[in-house]
């Protein structure tokens, strides 16, 4: 299991994809959230309810999507180019080549959500400020954003790793992300009883989100989101140990 979770660390940290999608998540996080900040009215944006409600929203939504984009990358690379062979040859228990992965596309989804939810505290509470708004976040405000939202792209990593190693297919497990996560999930803020318990919304709860509809309770966020990753990573395994490699 050492010998492999570090041959899958050095995979992510040593691949140009791993450090451009890390830029493009910046970018398009700080674009995002001037928008908002310089977008919207200033009754939208004078309260800390709201202020939070706009910074977690553009963090949660991108950090998750990158995550799971991510985590699908991992392992849909490698099946698509063919490396996953020389992989499973040197380490045939499959099984463990999945553990190793989600370890390690766990530890990047971190990053992922760092990433997203830092820009997104930092551009934002500069954007309000020169636009002449007091920022209203307090310290616990900004811990939980960070915290939480680390935690969940860490555990939408593994999920888009199951995906991937599911569908296998590289371009079908990557449209399959973005139209739940993007698509799906915002058809069912209709239904707010259901939507609460989506991914993406529980990672939003996990980062702090108390707007109508969301789970406002972050422990009970997090163990049903660690549900359902475990039990994406068990279909995973078991999908991977049952198929031939092309």
């Amino acid at each position: 299991m050492r010998r492999q979770l570090r041959s899958e660390l050095a995979k992510l940290t040593t691949t140009p994809t791993t450090a451009a999608i890390l830029a493009a998540l910046a970018g398009l996080a700080a674009l995002a959230v001037a928008l908002h900040a310089y977008g919207l009215s200033t009754s939208q944006l004078a309260n800390r309810s709201d202020q939070r409600g706009i910074f977690i929203d553009v963090a949660g939504n991108l950090g998750a999507l990158f995550a799971a984009l991510l985590g699908a990358l991992s392992i849909t690379a490698e099946i698509r180019t063919g490396t996953i062979r020389p992989t499973f040859l040197a380490t045939p228990r499959r099984a463990t080549v999945i553990r190793a992965k989600a370890v390690s596309v766990f530890a990047a989804g971190l990053l992922v959500g760092l990433v997203a939810t830092g820009t997104v505290a930092g551009i934002g509470a500069l954007a309000l400020d020169l636009r002449g708004l007091s920022v209203r976040l307090t310290a616990g405000d900004y811990a939980q954003l960070l915290g939480g939202g680390a935690l969940g792209g860490g555990l939408l990593a593994v999920v888009g790793l199951a995906v991937g190693a599911v569908i296998r297919a590289q371009v079908p497990s990557l449209v399959a992300l973005f139209a739940w996560l993007l698509f799906v999930e915002n058809l069912l803020t209709d239904l707010p009883a259901v939507h609460r318990f989506a991914p993406g919304a529980l990672a939003q709860a996990l980062a702090g989100q108390d707007r109508a509809g969301a789970l406002r309770t972050p422990g009970t966020a997090a163990a049903l989101l660690a549900a359902y990753t475990v039990v994406a990573l068990a279909a995973a395994t078991l999908a991977t140990s049952r198929r031939d490699v092309a």
